[in-house]
């Protein structure tokens, strides 16, 4: 009897009436048709730029029921194969396109330097309405010191509440792990018993630093298995790092524009407190959006396999959302629906809870050094492989927030960057440098100098090739190299001695010197005409001005800047860089310095995006 009715049951489970299966095909496509809306408009965000659209057809609706056919043994697929294709022109008029015309970004600039937001100044949309009508009923603020404090924890603790009602629905939504939701929450509730963002955001660097395990194994590069075991470890390392700070403080600013906008009233109880708060989260906005930019360069198949995971944890989201709405709405049967949700649930747990995995003929591979530097990158074959055996030796690592130079000592060893960000603080303001930078090369150069400021490892990992004396004069004698490193030497001497003559901060120089100055190099016994007002820089050796039957010797290094014309004469042992005025000019009006990151945070993102169009909003998120 128990056999007659399992057999009733698995004819029915496998099999079923024309009508009931027309009825099945025609709800599995139109979950394909909405899965397929949904690529299309995912594919115009810049959110979703660095996708790799091949890799996600792993977790299309049609790899669904396919591996569904497998485990009931039927052949719904390749009946929905069968089924005439939609107009692919239905996808472009199905919803507001988003033209994008400017998804690749421009090149990161090397240097950047931020300034603090004053915190006196509210700041506030253009066409705000919002101070117009916020009625002061009391006036809240007091100049009592403790009470100021004591006010400030309590904001920062309301913020940090927000953050993690932010950090779960994220997780929610599928766009982060369980393992990274589980270390923000046990950063923030540390934080917020001590009232600090400062310390959330120390104990989230926490998680960048190499652990001494892999740094062990990373010193063994020269056996192979080894090699590749530690390139697989360093690759699931980079991943969370570009995961907790995309995460943790990204957003941080869209946070408290909406806080304000939502709540007026807490920043109209104390404006100055407010604003300090404000300026906090804005460093933090800050510092996290220049390291996501380093780590989209510097690691780029890492980054794309994040995003293209990202992306897939969404998607998946989406379909159970859709094909739950199918059965709720009676198209779908429960069998069917029992199993496709079942793949998709398998499917989340893997991306969520397993290793990074990579695509068959794909290696968790990190991009080599050598090759990241621009310094290199016009030599032929041959002498880029001279020059990588060399510079092989003076690789190193370093942990976030280690000091590579001490202010005010001498330099004995110069930091060319090939990936994360060196931070030197001048007068309180953060400067940040990066690939193909040389931090030291200045004092490294000339013995007259010591190093300008302190020099750290910013949050996130540094990698780098040590310059000593030795090998910067193998740099100088080289013809090629030369004028790259006489470049560097001259940005570095012009920022950090010249830079308030010169009223161009450093990225404005770089620009100068590398697009507009004239090079002298290598000159014997030449003589050149300077007009008004025109800039001479001697890095090296000296010059001789010509003037009234007299010769005038200008040693290096110095900065001269001539009222009228004159006449110089250059030898062989002159290292000069000559410009106009004009050319300061052009470097402070160039508007190619402008980064635009394509990275937004998900309340940013249409409702249709997250969610099917039935589903206007999420108005439960699961407890943790």
């Amino acid at each position: 009897m128990r056999t007659i009715f399992g057999a009733m049951n698995e004819h029915v489970l496998f099999s079923g009436t024309p009508e009931s299966e027309r009825i099945l095909l025609q709800a599995l496509e139109h979950m394909r048709r909405q899965t397929a809306y949904q690529l299309h408009k995912m594919k115009q965000e810049k959110q979703f730029s660095d996708v790799d659209w091949d890799m996600l057809n792993e977790y299309l609706p049609e790899k669904l029921v396919q591996e569904m056919d497998v485990h009931r043994r039927t052949s719904i697929h390749r009946r929905l194969c069968a089924l005439p294709d939609f107009a692919e022109d239905l996808l472009l008029n199905s919803y507001r396109k988003n033209t994008i015309t400017d998804i690749e970004l421009k090149e990161i600039p090397s240097i950047c330097e931020t300034e603090s937001i004053p915190i006196d100044v509210i700041l506030e949309e253009r066409k705000s309405t919002i101070r117009h009508i916020v009625l002061p009923v009391m006036d809240l603020r007091s100049n009592d010191k403790k009470e100021n404090t004591q006010f400030r924890n309590e904001l920062t603790i309301r913020f940090l509440t927000a953050l993690l009602v932010d950090y779960e629905k994220q997780w929610y939504l599928g766009m982060i792990r369980r393992r990274t939701l589980y270390i923000l929450i046990k950063s923030v509730e540390k934080a917020k018993h001590q009232h600090s963002l400062k310390l959330h955001w120390k104990l989230i660097v926490e998680h960048f630093r190499l652990s001494k395990w892999l740094q062990n194994l990373m010193r063994l590069d020269c056996v192979k298995w080894i090699n590749k075991e530690s390139n697989k470890l360093l690759f699931d390392h980079i991943f969370l790092t570009i995961e907790l700070t995309l995460v943790a403080f990204h957003s941080t600013q869209t946070r408290m524009d909406n806080i304000r906008k939502q709540f007026p009233e807490l920043a109209n109880i104390g404006k100055r407190i407010w604003n300090k708060v404000y300026a906090e989260t804005h460093l933090y906005h800050l510092t996290a959006t220049y390291i996501l930019l380093d780590l989209q360069q510097s690691y780029e198949a890492c980054w794309r396999i994040h995003m293209t995971k990202r992306c897939a944890q969404m998607l998946l989201k989406y379909e159970s959302k859709t094909i739950t709405e199918l059965y709720e709405t009676g198209m779908l049967g429960h069998s069917v629906y029992s199993h496709i949700l079942e793949l998709i649930e398998k499917k989340s747990l893997k991306l969520e809870f397993y290793r990074v995995s990579m695509v068959h003929g794909h290696l968790k591979a990190i991009e080599n050094p050598f090759d990241l530097l621009p310094l290199f990158r016009s030599l032929p074959n041959h002498e880029k492989t001279r020059w990588q055996t060399i510079m092989k030796a003076k690789h190193r690592w370093f942990q976030p927030n280690q000091i590579l130079l001490e202010k005010g000592q001498r330099v004995s060893t110069a930091y060319l960057i090939t990936r994360g960000i060196v931070e030197c603080k001048i007068d309180t303001m953060p400067i940040y440098y990066r690939l193909g930078n040389i931090v030291g090369i200045d004092a490294l150069f000339s013995q007259d100098f010591l190093a300008h400021d302190t020099y750290r490892v910013s949050s996130g990992l540094l990698e780098a090739y040590c310059i000593d004396g030795i090998l910067l004069n193998q740099f100088l004698k080289d013809e090629t190299l030369a004028p790259s490193i006489y470049r560097e030497i001259a940005l570095h001497v012009l920022s950090n001695k010249y830079q308030t003559r010169l009223k161009l901060n450093r990225l404005q120089l770089r620009l100068l010197v590398h697009k507009r100055a004239k090079f002298y190099w290598n000159e014997s016994d030449i003589s050149i005409q300077l007009k008004e007002n025109q800039r001479l820089f001697i890095l090296a050796g000296y010059v001789t001005h010509l003037f009234n039957g007299q010769n005038n010797k200008y040693e290096s290094i110095q900065l001269q800047i001539f009222d009228n014309e004159v006449e110089i004469v250059l030898n062989s042992s002159t290292v000069a860089y000559s410009w106009m005025d004009e050319d300061e000019e052009f470097s402070i009006k160039d508007t190619n310095l402008t980064v635009h990151f394509p990275l937004q945070s998900y309340d940013l993102l249409s409702n249709n995006l997250l969610y099917p169009e039935y589903l206007s909003q999420v108005t439960q998120f699961p407890e943790r």
